[in-house]
């Protein structure tokens, strides 16, 4: 393997006091190291660099290390803001590394707080331009590891129209009342590994969009937040495919949703081949939640025909605590009704020791005992 050159930020002219402004220095080490073989981006330890948004595109040469050891911070005052949706937006890139022992803060609490009210108990924002964190389109051979993100004033790590990406040994943290502060999000991108992540937000731990395939998720830690989240899917009565997402292993604490496929009604297209399996739930709302009515306008959401088509979707080894009555709850639509929803050894228990119940809509499938709470309307069958 080629020797690493490693470009410090320092070097270039970044100051690592927590005050100086440090984004001009960030460009000139990326445009030196991007067209270097086998380069380190270094953010050094025990130093806090303030930077404004920041665009990092490619292409550049193999092996390129992005390595955060200290603390990268985005200003804590909106006004600062140059007009940008995405704080550092990755693009481009083949075979990169994003990775170190630090940590990535977006300083996003002002954000919220200018932004958002609550009104009749629920969180509303006016979302001028709240930035997304980190994103990482049009990429492949990517891997994310040990870094930590916290508090982005919107979505901490995006990743749009990607081939290949490990993401490994991440934390991501930001209040329980922090307003679509997702974990990762996924869109367009293909052939994913998540690994031993712990993600704590006040949405989504980990969101899968419509485009997306071939996602395996191990050893994920959730809470708080909203879960983790196929969709939604076929708003504005888009047509959507998500297919072949794999979970083994995970705990949701305290968490608003567990495992949740949600689509708008009106849209078309397909949502297959998902399996969720060795799962706990401690004190979980909404364990197992498959919502085909998904909306969030206030005004009511009429009924409609169209929908997007959920089949073969796997529970097995679903254990634990739901903090709602019913645990289970399969909402499918009345005209393309959820096909081959398999349940095998999923025994779920309200936290107040009361019996929890299962809500099935239109939801055609299988399950294998022990089954707790039982589903009407799903049959007896083979152990998957």
């Amino acid at each position: 393997h080629d020797v690493a050159i490693v470009f410090n930020v320092e070097h270039h002219g970044a100051v690592g006091d927590g005050n100086h402004d440090s984004t001009d220095a960030f460009e000139k080490t990326w445009n030196e190291a991007c067209k270097t073989l086998s380069a380190v981006f270094l953010v050094p330890a025990n130093k806090k660099f303030v930077v404004n948004n920041l665009v990092f595109y490619g292409p550049c040469q193999p092996h390129f290390s992005f390595k955060v050891d200290g603390i990268i911070a985005a200003y804590p005052d909106p006004v600062k803001w140059k007009n940008s949706k995405i704080w550092m937006h990755f693009a481009r890139l083949t075979d990169f590394n994003l990775m170190g022992t630090g940590v990535i803060d977006g300083q996003g609490s002002k954000w919220w707080s200018d932004q958002c009210k609550t009104v009749n108990g629920r969180t509303v924002c006016n979302d001028k331009g709240r930035p997304t964190a980190i994103k990482i389109d049009f990429s492949k051979s990517v891997t994310v590891k040990e870094l930590t993100l916290m508090n982005s004033p919107e979505f901490h790590l995006v990743f749009g129209e990607c081939d290949g990406v490990k993401i490994q040994g991440i934390k991501i943290k930001a209040p329980k009342e922090s307003p679509n502060t997702d974990g990762i999000d996924i869109f367009g991108s293909k052939r994913f590994e998540i690994e031993k992540c712990i993600i704590g937000t006040g949405d989504d731990c980990v969101a899968i969009g419509t485009g997306s395939s071939n996602i395996t998720i191990t050893d994920l830690t959730c809470g708080p937040g909203h879960g983790m989240s196929i969709g939604s899917l076929g708003k504005g009565n888009s047509r959507s495919e998500v297919s072949f997402v794999h979970l083994d292993g995970a705990k949701f604490i305290d968490t608003q949703n567990g495992l949740r496929i949600k689509t708008w009604q009106g849209g078309s297209g397909l949502a297959s081949h998902i399996t969720y399996e060795n799962v706990e739930m401690v004190n979980a709302e909404n364990p197992i939640l498959i919502n085909q009515f998904y909306c969030t306008s206030a005004a009511a959401c009429e009924n409609q025909r169209s929908a997007v088509k959920i089949e073969d979707v796997t529970f097995k080894n679903i254990h634990g605590t739901s903090a709602t009555a019913a645990a289970i709850q399969l909402m499918c639509s009345d005209s393309v009704p959820c096909s081959n929803i398999k349940l095998s050894n999923v025994v779920l228990k309200l936290s107040s020791g009361k019996v929890a119940a299962c809500v099935n809509k239109n939801a055609n499938g299988y399950y294998t005992n022990p089954l707790n709470p039982p589903c009407k309307s799903l049959h007896p069958g083979p152990t998957p």
